[in-house]
């Protein structure tokens, strides 16, 4: 019989192996604090909406604009903060670069959204449904450039690092802007799907984003 305990090879393959599932493990673990943390940020905000409105339940809730920003806000800072526990430095900024992301992207296309359908209502020639539409794809874009732009200029105000670039996780989260815009500006189809009963998920998918950041 071969002693594994004084096997080169099994020692080796044993280190290979050790080396797999440590970082595995690690990355698991930072996402479930990610999404706990995501999580309990989402529905604490919510709870109190749904107090407030005296509702029980959470699909009956009418969301406002600053109901919208403040749960996009609670959902980042608790998967971003839940995140940080235990990582490193460099982890615990990445986290933050990411969080400021998140957040500042859930946040100017709305308020670049509001602005332009608020516009669209008061110019005769505007309000219609096309240009309600457009001003909302213009919004959510004006939106997302801006807050990439600041996020990257926040941390990193020489330009000394690359810029974080949008990807398609991006604009998919900015459904919310989306759905929260035309939800807030009464469009039948919105109301009738009742598309807007989702932005909790996506605003604690946000915060899960921010939180799992390596």
């Amino acid at each position: 019989m071969i002693n594994n305990t004084y096997s080169p090879a099994f020692n080796n393959f044993q280190q290979l192996q050790n080396e797999y599932k440590q970082p595995n493990s690690k990355k698991s673990n930072t996402n479930t604090k990610a999404l706990i943390g995501a999580t309990i940020g989402t529905l604490i905000p919510l709870s109190l909406m749904m107090k407030k409105g005296g509702v029980k339940n959470p699909l009956k809730l009418e969301y406002k604009l600053k109901d919208m920003l403040t749960l996009s806000a609670s959902s980042i800072l608790g998967g971003a903060i839940s995140g940080m526990a235990g990582e490193n430095k460099e982890s615990k900024i990445n986290k933050l670069k990411e969080g400021t992301f998140q957040f500042l992207n859930t946040t100017l296309p709305m308020l670049c959204v509001t602005g332009g359908l608020k516009l669209c209502t008061k110019q005769r020639i505007l309000n219609c449904t096309p240009c309600k539409i457009l001003s909302v794809a213009t919004g959510i874009m004006a939106g997302m450039l801006g807050a990439l732009k600041l996020s990257n200029f926040i941390f990193d105000p020489k330009d000394r690092q690359p810029d974080r670039k949008l990807s398609p996780k991006d604009y998919l989260a900015s459904a919310d802007e989306a759905i929260g815009a035309l939800a807030l500006a009464k469009f039948p189809l919105v109301k009738a799907i009742q598309l807007d009963k989702a932005l909790p998920l996506i605003y604690g998918y946000c915060g899960y984003r921010a939180g799992k950041t390596e």
